[in-house]
């Protein structure tokens, strides 16, 4: 008996990306609604599709949002139920994420600004925890550290490493990174508020290890 395939007459290099976004939907999605919230009702895109959006962006080899609209958007709308987004609503939805930066004076009188993310680092922390990779009621040693970033952006400021550029705190548990937020002063970093969201995933204070 002759074996007959069907297959569509529409061919994408990209078509290996399918299976990942299938992947992220399963997996992923239903996380970062619940704890992003429902971004409409009727009509329009949720976070979990401008993120999966956006994702499929670096992995399709691309360099910045804009590949998404110009060069990926025919290939990823050839899947029959996972819809992709244009470069302008993902740019739409990482402002409206956005968290205000608070300002912090030290004693010398200089000022410092920071940012916790405080949803998008709990966003992260589910993330991990939804696919496994981080257990419930599991002790972890985790590094916090500062990371230079150059850049001339305009809102880039002077570092001690002679360039303009960011700052942020992370905070990595082996290799995986379980938070992230703006410089804060060196005197600060005990009480940084990223440690606070932490706490709150790990087991009492006894049994709690961390390192600096």
């Amino acid at each position: 008996m002759a074996k007959v395939a069907i297959k569509s007459e529409k061919l994408t290099p990209f078509g290996g990306i399918f299976s990942i976004m299938e992947q992220f939907d399963s997996k992923l999605s239903s996380v970062i609604d619940s704890t992003l919230g429902l971004r409409c009702k009727l009509y329009g895109y949720q976070y979990s599709e401008i993120i999966r959006s956006l994702m499929s962006v670096y992995f399709c080899g691309g360099s910045c949002i804009e590949d998404v609209t110009t060069h990926l958007m025919y290939h990823l709308s050839l899947h029959p139920t996972l819809r992709t987004c244009s470069a302008d609503t993902i740019l739409r939805a990482i402002k409206e994420l956005t968290q205000d930066n608070i300002s912090y004076t030290s004693d010398t009188g200089k000022t410092y600004d920071f940012n916790t993310a405080d949803k998008l680092n709990t966003l992260l922390l589910n993330c991990l925890l939804s696919t496994g990779q981080l257990k419930k009621g599991e002790g972890y040693d985790v590094d916090f550290d500062h990371q230079f970033i150059e850049t001339e952006k305009y809102d880039a400021k002077p570092t001690y490493k002679k360039f303009l550029g960011y700052r942020p705190g992370v905070a990595v548990i082996g290799n995986m990174i379980v938070g992230i937020e703006n410089r804060r002063t060196k005197q600060e970093q005990r009480q940084s508020l990223l440690w606070l969201c932490l706490a709150r995933r790990r087991k009492p204070k006894g049994q709690q290890r961390r390192q600096h």
